[in-house]
């Protein structure tokens, strides 16, 4: 069975057979013919097979981790054969500021010294591999208890995964192929009558890291006698990376060095937080012609339009819109979240609808911790400052999305 950077590898060279195919036809100032066609609707049912069976190998190899982990024993695991179970978060902080790096802590941090080069981003303090971050902690002495790991973490608080968008953890650049769809013709028997059909376009959109820092103000006694450091800082740690990944992806403009926002780039739609506009958001998205096979059709709200969408009524004094029982707005899915729209006018309700299968998150190589002993020198905290890499987009973004503003 292939690990899983190995599938990545064999997904990496599928798109780079795609980008070969749509330059061929591009520089002999052309459509693709039938062949490049079929080629390229057969690589990427390739990709769509071999996403399935990352995501799944991904997480095998996360449960074979947060085995290892309860047990103690050593597991194989995409990157290295070491006992991680012998590997604490706890012990790479202290690592991390004693400067004492030794043993398996060392091993991990060579290997994300030799991950970084492959994400650009040189470690410059302490490094925790990928492989770590898909790892359960353990929360008490005896191994009986264990937290998620930090990528699962991770998922668990993006609202944007639960609505339906993509995530990859501890991947390098990665690229999603953009294809339009084919438009044909009738025509005669002979061929000799009728249109030659077109093709579609073939693009691609690219994650590749962006550096977000995270400062935790921290103490001696903290790092070196609390025992339930594991769970609590790879929970705020995940939140935190979480609510700013959000933050860029879902705020009224983009955010200076972060990923572009998936909310300013949909496409506008109604400016009331009727029933009416609900529906006319509805209508905006499959006029555009997204095809709800395969699709992910979700709404994000931000309070003021949940607000309003609660106590809304299809037809006066009658059937509520929205459904308790399902978190389903007009029969879909709806989550709210204080990261969508967060720099719009408040008091004024503000959703996003669309085809949440077409967003892409991704989280790049491991951790970086690096201690600054110098900022809070009076008080004798020690600042952590922990960089992680991520990004996100959107592919066909203006077909996919459209976004409810009110006036």
């Amino acid at each position: 069975m292939k690990k899983s950077l190995e599938l990545k590898e064999s997904r990496s060279g599928l798109v780079d057979t795609l980008e070969a195919i749509k330059n061929t036809a591009e520089g002999e100032s052309r459509n693709l013919n039938e062949a490049e066609t079929i080629e390229v609707d057969n690589t990427l049912a390739s990709i769509d097979e071999l996403d399935v069976q990352i995501k799944r190998t991904e997480k095998m190899e996360a449960e074979l981790r947060t085995a290892a982990a309860v047990s103690g024993s050593t597991i194989a695991t995409p990157n290295t054969d070491k006992d991680l179970g012998k590997f604490t978060f706890q012990g790479a902080i202290r690592a991390a500021y004693t400067g004492k790096v030794d043993g398996i802590y060392k091993e991990m941090h060579e290997e994300a010294v030799n991950e970084s080069r492959y994400t650009g981003n040189a470690v410059k303090g302490f490094g925790i591999p990928s492989s770590i971050l898909t790892r359960a902690w353990s929360t008490a002495s005896t191994n009986s208890e264990t937290t998620m790991s930090f990528t699962e973490q991770l998922e668990k608080n993006l609202v944007l995964a639960q609505a339906g968008a993509n995530t990859y953890f501890g991947i390098n650049d990665m690229k999603f192929p953009v294809f339009s769809g084919i438009s044909s013709t009738w025509v005669s028997e002979d061929g000799t009558s009728g249109a030659v059909s077109s093709a579609g376009d073939l693009s691609a959109v690219t994650l590749t890291p962006k550096k977000l820092i995270s400062v935790v103000n921290m103490t001696s006694e903290s790092m070196m006698q609390n025992p339930s450091l594991e769970g609590a800082l790879t929970r705020q740690m995940a939140t935190q990376v979480a609510a700013s990944l959000e933050y860029a992806l879902l705020d009224t403009g983009d955010v200076s060095n972060a990923p572009e926002s998936i909310f300013a780039d949909a496409a506008a739609g109604p400016t009331g937080v009727t029933a009416a506009d609900f529906v006319q958001l509805e209508t905006d998205v499959l006029g555009a012609g997204v095809n709800r096979e395969g699709a992910r059709m979700a709404y994000l709200l931000d309070m003021d339009a949940y607000k309003t969408a609660k106590t809304l009524a299809q037809v006066s004094s009658v059937s509520p819109i929205w459904d308790n029982a399902d978190r389903r707005l007009n029969g879909y899915y709806a989550f709210q979240s204080g990261n969508v729209a967060a720099s719009g006018t408040a008091s004024k309700g503000h959703a996003l609808f669309g085809d949440f299968s077409k967003v892409h998150i991704a989280q790049f190589g491991g951790l970086d911790i690096l201690f600054d002993p110098y900022t809070n020198a009076a008080s004798g905290l020690p600042r952590m400052v922990v960089t992680s890499l991520v990004d996100g987009d959107a592919v066909q973004n203006t077909t996919a999305f459209y976004k409810l503003i009110e006036a």
